[in-house]
């Protein structure tokens, strides 16, 4: 069997090359890939590169992913040829501190398909450990698959922020993350929740999917206008999902007294932290990294109906476009929430 492959081969640069089939372990499954989402931090890799490994190339990326299993290792019991799968992309140590405590999201050692040197799953066939491996159940699509990765951050987020019924909430950002800590936010029962963006575009997304208000911060000083829409006194809850300085520096002064901010977005460069006014206001600051022990979880709130995951897609693409995906998420930005590769020609439903 060949093994098709979409390489960076440099600076926003792509290429169609041959990976070699992957080695099935007693433990493995071996995966036909079917879809693929689009992850900004693949994108910020082609578009900018990883200053550490400018070796790497030329590299897979994508981490987001869902297939049909076609191999079984020879101890693996939990899974059967035809299988629609699900992959957690993270492979953990297991053998750790944080791995034996049950946090082996912050393992040392996580080999983590996308993130250099680990090649990612733009490719025809994918070998991953079985119990990393979720199966699907029949009424949800591979393409809703694929995308549970990402939901998964929000719904880790979410629980870790402790959301419950009855509490209100703000998030910064609404891009793709920001747009399914929306959805997790509604799906556990809370209604007033306002995001802010710098594009009313995307705004007007998050108002489609059940956002209570928006803020433009372009036109009106952000954290004025939640702190006038929550009553004068900020909301219950903070998401910090866009990444930016800018944003991390606002949640102090946006979150009501007693209140939590949560830090989900990847905040690069040191940001103003004002621990006076946290320590006055008595503020919980919490940060969530990837998932853990989520998935389940969320494929449920995905298959009961709780959530709409195809609502946040913006476009498909054949893997032959792989190329075109990558550069109109960059030209895109405003309006690309989540680009999505399909692989074979098979239809959404497959």
């Amino acid at each position: 069997m060949s093994n098709h492959a979409v390489y960076v081969t440099g600076h926003r640069a792509m290429a169609f090359g041959e990976a070699e089939m992957p080695e099935v372990g007693d433990t493995d499954l071996l995966i036909r890939m079917k879809y693929c989402g689009v992850c900004g931090s693949d994108v910020h890799f082609y578009q900018h590169g990883e200053p550490e490994f400018p070796d790497v190339y030329p590299f897979i990326l994508g981490h987001e992913g869902a297939g049909e299993v076609i191999g079984v290792g020879a101890a693996v019991t939990s899974h059967k040829l035809g299988d629609r799968v699900c992959i957690e992309p993270g492979i953990p140590c297991r053998t750790c501190e944080w791995c034996a405590s049950g946090r082996y999201n912050l393992c040392p050692d996580v080999v983590f398909p996308s993130a250099p040197r680990a090649h990612g799953i733009l490719r025809d066939y994918v070998a991953h450990p079985a119990e990393l491996c979720f199966k699907l159940p029949g009424s949800m699509s591979l393409e809703e698959g694929a995308l549970i990765e990402p939901l998964a951050v929000a719904m880790q987020a979410t629980r870790e922020a402790g959301a419950r019924v009855g509490q209100s909430a703000v998030i910064l950002g609404s891009g793709c993350i920001g747009l399914v800590t929306l959805l997790a936010l509604r799906a556990l029962g809370l209604r007033r929740i306002a995001l802010v963006d710098l594009h009313e575009i995307r705004l007007a997304k998050a108002r489609e999917l059940g956002a209570w208000e928006t803020v433009n911060a372009a036109e009106v000083d952000p954290v004025a206008e939640v702190k006038r829409l929550f009553d004068g006194i900020g909301p219950d809850l903070v998401f910090e999902t866009a990444g930016s300085t800018m944003t991390a520096s606002q949640t102090i002064p946006m979150a009501k007294r007693g209140g939590t901010i949560m830090i989900v977005g990847n905040v690069v460069g040191q940001t103003p932290v004002d621990f006076q006014m946290a320590t006055n206001k008595e503020l919980t600051i919490r940060t969530s990294f990837r998932y853990r022990n989520i998935y389940p979880a969320t494929i449920e709130a995905v298959a009961t109906g709780l959530i709409d995951l195809k609502s946040i897609i913006s476009r498909h693409y054949a893997l032959r476009d792989a190329p075109q995906a990558f550069e109109d998420c960059i030209e895109q930005k405003a309006t690309m929430v989540k680009a999505v590769i399909r692989f074979g020609g098979q239809d959404e439903r497959s």
